[in-house]
């Protein structure tokens, strides 16, 4: 059953791309909100068991860079609709579900991913399911902070663009990517405390010198300092923008990246 979820989701997925580019880019006159909404509310709570049902039931996990692009998709439609009760985000679907849809494909493409070998009980799995969320909403932000500088230098160049003219204000992008940098960071620091605590109880040592935890600590301080400078500085715009990408990129390097090189091309070769 849950094999036939993830196909299902894509389709849900392209519909309402069709949908919303019809109404925000295209200018046709809007749908009835009900089959729209009942449409949002079935594409969730579907991506939603298709993503966390085996998670949470599994006995032995297994998870790879198709898994993870689900749950970063899913994660996507979250921010989305949680940020809709927060401010107005009218324009900002067609690149959304553009980008969800592109992620549910991926991970329809890619191979399953590889069994978790570590040993599995509560403590283990909270530190998994948290750095997980962390790493999806921190891939959220990059997408948000891509959409900002797209938005600022066609905002400086008085850009005819569809898609620059009909996204939200810079300013609405700007609360939307510091949103998802507060949440990720909040979930990040979680996850490697937690992830610390695992790593003393099974091999004595409180801090593994791992690539992927290297370049999550990394990670770490980057997005905290650039909380701090939003507070005390006043940071934003093209410059917060630049330092969530970095903060991106390296948090990339220690999970992401090295996950596809591992199951795509390595695997392959």
């Amino acid at each position: 059953m849950l094999t036939l979820l993830t196909p299902l989701t894509f389709l849900i997925y392209l519909l309402l791309g069709w949908h919303f580019c019809q109404i925000r880019l295209v200018g046709h006159s809007s749908a009835r909100r009900a089959p729209e909404q009942a449409l949002l509310l079935a594409v969730y709570f579907t991506h939603g068991a298709a993503v966390l049902l085996p998670i949470l039931s599994q006995q032995q996990l297994h998870f790879g860079a198709a898994e993870s692009l689900s749950l970063t998709a899913w994660l996507s439609l979250n921010v989305y609709l949680l940020g809709k009760l927060r401010w107005k985000l009218d324009g900002l679907e067609p690149p959304l579900f553009a980008f969800i849809a592109s992620f549910v494909l991926l991970s329809m493409i890619l191979p399953t991913g590889h069994a978790i070998s570590y040993a599995q009980n509560n403590l283990s799995r909270s530190h998994f399911l948290l750095a997980m969320l962390a790493q999806g909403l921190i891939v959220n932000a990059a997408a948000v902070a891509i959409l900002m500088r797209f938005s600022d230098k066609n905002l400086h160049h008085n850009s005819k663009k569809i898609l620059a003219r009909t996204l939200p204000p810079l300013l609405t992008l700007e609360k939307l990517l510091f949103s998802c940098v507060a949440t990720g960071f909040t979930l990040l620091t979680a996850a490697l405390i937690t992830g610390s605590i695992f790593s003393e109880q099974t091999s004595g040592l409180f801090f593994s010198f791992s690539h992927k935890t290297i370049f999550a600590l990394a990670s770490w301080v980057i997005f905290g300092t650039l909380l701090i400078g939003r507070v005390s500085h006043g940071w934003r715009g093209r410059f917060a923008a630049n330092w969530a990408l970095i903060g991106f990129g390296l948090l990339f390097l220690g999970y992401i990246g090295t996950r596809i090189a591992l199951e795509v091309f390595i695997s392959k070769g």
